[in-house]
Order: structure tokens, then C-alpha cells, then sequence
């Protein structure tokens, strides 16, 4: 392996410098760089990969279509909570706008324009699109090809060094709901919703952890709930307070979900019956989109109503942040009963919970589905 300059009939070198080497598979190659740092550089880039066992095969690349990374990608992907919850919905975007497409002419400027066409796109329901949405579809993006760089199919990711193909984002919701629009939001709601929204208030969680959470997650005694978050798929555990304990333990156990629909799967959408709920309960809606009530509204209101009734920042922080479960494991019992005061600030919060049935029956249930993961999958 080495670099080095071409001498013409004449014996005078060109400026041109060449690297020289042997792939894995002991085929000599030579290749034309161009000045010696680059060269040098670029050598150095195939030894190391020799030498990790991630050479890669150029014409392979220019023949690799971006179809086959996707392909991959959800096979590998396909069967984790936080696909079917939100990267789903994406994946046709980016096929129907990347398919026919070879890696390597997928570029800093390919990039961008697809961007910028997303943003130009209205979404389904005539409105405009958000910056954070079109970041989710870049980020999914940058995830593929980070994984393509992985198992050899692309060798570089277009994403490096461009973190200006994110949008800065300035549509981040500010708007909270007071204790008084709570208690009237659920008064306002139906039976079903109104656990949910109770759930929302109490433990910060998002609507989709919320309405595939299943009695599995949940333990009744220890007054913990253990769930692998859609949006991020790490674990983390989420203490409850006297309220939101009462309030579960009342739920019939129907089915393996805690709040199932009528034929005992999540709901896939409450946005209507919530939006009918905060028109009912006289809560105005905004028409500047960073103050629209929508159902993650809960979660901003969680956080702000603990606030406001004294908790710290560190301690609301770690309520409703994104603890991995190696973190939870590290907690002291201190710790644990920090977190467990934290939760019971807001008790008391939604007025009378609603009892649906015998706690003691619902109890039982659930210890039973622990222990029989069968029953839990029924």
C-alpha cells in the first residue's frame, strides 16, 4: 500500500497522486486522488476499514438503490413500538420521493430539495406543514443512512457535517391548560376520554404511550409504570401518584390494553371526541398554531402545573423526561421517594376520579397478566 505520482515517457512526475493497494480479497487497485494530503487521507480511510472489517466495494455503491436501504431498514425496524407508532407513517414519504434513486447520487443538495419540497407540501388536512414534521422525516432519513453506513451499503452519510438541513424550529407549542380548564375538561369529556386525559395530566405521557400502554407496563403495587417509549424506544419507569393508582385499579381488565376501544385494540386517533370535549367545556381555541390546544397540550400542562405548585426544575425534569432504565436502576431509595413526592403534587388535580369497577378484581387481573406473558398478548 503506498501513495504516489505517474511519471510520463519522459520521466517527469504529473501532479496527480495515486493511491495503491489491495482490497480484502487481494485485487490490486489504483486510484487517481488528486493532491498528496487528500491521498494520503483517503489510504488511510481503506486501511482502517481493512483493517475493521467494513471495506467497501465502490461499484457496489454506485449500484445499491435507495429502495434496498429501505427495504432493509424496516425489515429491521418493523416489528419495534416506535415504527409502528411513528415511522410508518413516514416511510411512503420518503420511498415515493427517493424511489428509483441510487445511493450515491443522493447528495447534500438532494437533500435539501427534499426538504424544502416537504415544506412546500400541505399536509392531508389543507394545512401547512410544520418545520418539526419535516425534521422527523429528515431525522428517519439520517437514521437510514446512518444504518447503510453500518452494514456497508453506502460509505458515506450524505447527513455529516450538515446540521443546517434541520429546521431551527420556532412552532413549539406554548400553550398550558390552568387547573380551572382541567377540571372542566373533564367534566366535559366522555367516559372512555376522560381516563385518558386523566392519565395525560397525571404522568406527562404522550398520546401514544398513553393509548398503547398495556396492564403488562403497569405495577399496581409498587405504583410504577415500566414503558418503552414510542417516540425514543428507551425504557423508563414513571411513578404514580394516589390518584392515578386509585384510578387504575377502578379500570375493568378487558383485554391486554388499558384504555382499549370496544373491540379491545387502541384508539387510533381521540382527536375529534377531544376537540369536541374542549368546545363543551368552553376552553377557546387559538388560531396561532404555538397556542392551539391539541392532546400533547397535556403533557406541557403536567409539567407546568407541577411547576407552579412548587416542584423544582430537576424534579420535574426527571417526572416526565426520558430516563433510560440504566438510570432508573442507579436511583437510590431517596431518590425513588423524591420522585414518588414529585408525582403526588398534582393529586387532587382532576377533582373526583371516576370509579369504573372493583379494585380489588383489577388488581388481580393485572398481577396475573405479569406473571402469564400469554395472557398478556390475548
Amino acid at each position: 500500500m503506498g501513495v504516489f505520482k505517474r511519471k510520463n515517457k519522459e520521466g517527469i512526475e504529473g501532479e496527480t497522486w495515486y493511491v495503491d493497494y489491495r482490497d480484502p480479497n487481494g485485487k490490486r487497485i489504483i486510484k487517481a486522488i488528486g493532491p498528496k494530503k487528500d491521498a494520503e487521507a483517503y489510504l488511510g480511510k481503506v486501511k482502517a476499514a481493512i483493517r475493521e472489517g467494513r471495506f467497501f466495494d465502490v461499484k457496489k455503491e454506485n449500484k445499491t438503490s435507495f429502495k434496498e436501504l429501505l427495504d432493509a431498514y424496516v425489515e429491521k425496524v418493523k416489528d419495534q413500538r416506535f415504527y409502528q407508532t411513528s415511522v410508518s407513517y413516514f416511510i411512503p414519504v420518503l420511498k415515493k420521493h427517493f424511489e428509483g434513486k441510487l445511493l450515491s447520487e443522493i447528495d447534500y443538495k438532494g437533500l435539501e430539495d427534499f426538504r424544502d419540497e416537504r415544506k412546500k407540501t400541505p399536509t392531508q388536512h389543507g394545512t401547512e406543514r410544520s418545520e418539526r414534521t419535516v425534521n422527523i422525516e429528515m431525522s428517519i432519513l439520517r437514521r437510514m443512512f446512518r444504518k447503510g453506513v453500518k452494514w456497508g451499503m453506502v460509505e458515506k452519510n450524505p447527513f455529516e457535517n450538515a446540521d443546517d438541513l434541520f429546521y431551527k424550529e420556532t412552532n413549539r407549542r406554548e400553550r398550558a391548560l390552568t387547573e380551572d380548564e382541567v377540571r372542566r375538561l373533564i367534566d366535559a369529556c366522555p367516559k372512555y376520554l376522560k381516563s385518558i386525559v386523566i392519565a395525560a395530566v397525571y404522568t406527562g405521557l404522550r398520546k401514544s404511550d398513553i393509548l398503547n400502554l398495556k396492564w403488562r407496563d403497569i405495577d399496581l403495587k409498587k405504583g410504577l409504570i415500566r414503558l418503552e417509549e414510542a417516540k425514543t424506544g428507551k425504557t423508563r419507569n414513571i411513578v404514580l401518584n394516589s390518584d392515578m393508582i386509585t384510578l387504575l385499579q377502578s379500570l375493568p381488565v378487558k383485554c391486554q390494553y388499558v384504555f382499549p376501544n370496544k373491540h379491545g385494540k387502541p384508539f387510533k386517533d381521540i382527536k375529534r371526541s377531544f376537540e369536541a370535549s374542549l368546545k363543551k367545556a368552553g376552553i377557546e381555541q387559538s388560531d396561532d398554531r404555538r397556542r392551539k390546544i391539541v392532546f400533547h397540550t397535556l403533557r406541557h400542562t403536567c409539567v407546568s402545573l407541577l411547576t407552579e405548585r412548587g416542584a423544582d426544575t430537576t424534579a420535574v425534569k426527571n417526572y416526565v423526561a426520558h430516563a433510560s432504565e440504566e438510570m432508573t436502576k442507579q436511583y437510590t431509595h431517596l431518590s425513588e421517594e423524591y420522585a414518588r413526592r414529585t408525582a403526588e403534587i398534582l393529586n387532587g388535580l382532576c377533582g373526583v376520579i371516576p370509579v369504573h369497577g372493583n379494585n380489588l378484581e383489577t388488581l388481580a387481573k393485572n398481577e396475573e397478566m405479569a406473571k402469564n406473558p400469554s395472557l398478556a398478548s390475548a
